[in-house]
């Protein structure tokens, strides 16, 4: 009978051992983090290093224009409308055909530095809906 219950014992603590290793290993699972919001200043400041290397002067003001693309022609016209507000000219809507996205350009002039291009940018995000419309970028022409 002892050599039965030792029996009972051993696979119960097996038994035990293996759902615990198993509690274990889900409670201790690699968790994908939550996916960040893009950091544009890094990007940003390369453009704004390129500009000046392709000769710009930083200290001049560039006509700076922020690329908006949206599912609807709709979400575009409200993003220029609320953009002119805070101002902003908006340069036209297109439609592309091959990523099937609306599209506008909405300007300002800025010095060319990272404060001045975040500074407009943060007008600008609260006017676009994440989920329907990509992230903002920018580009400028060489000023000498």
């Amino acid at each position: 009978m002892g050599v039965i219950l030792q029996g009972t014992f051993v696979r119960r603590i097996i038994l035990f051992t293996i759902v615990l290793l198993s509690v274990s290993g889900c409670a201790t699972k690699k968790v994908e983090p939550e996916k960040q919001l893009f950091n544009y200043a890094e990007s940003d400041q390369s453009l704004i290093e390129l500009l000046i290397k392709q000769g710009s002067n930083a200290n001049k003001k560039h006509w700076v224009s922020f690329m908006v693309d949206c599912e609807t022609e709709e979400q575009v016209s409200v993003i220029i409308s609320k953009a002119k507000l805070v101002g902003f000219d908006d340069d036209y809507i297109s439609y592309s055909e091959k990523r099937k996205l609306w599209s506008s350009s909405l300007s300002a002039p800025m010095k060319l530095n990272l404060v001045e291009v975040s500074a407009n940018r943060a007008k600008l995000m609260p006017l676009i809906p994440i989920k329907s419309c990509s992230g903002v970028g920018w580009g400028a022409a060489v000023e000498k």
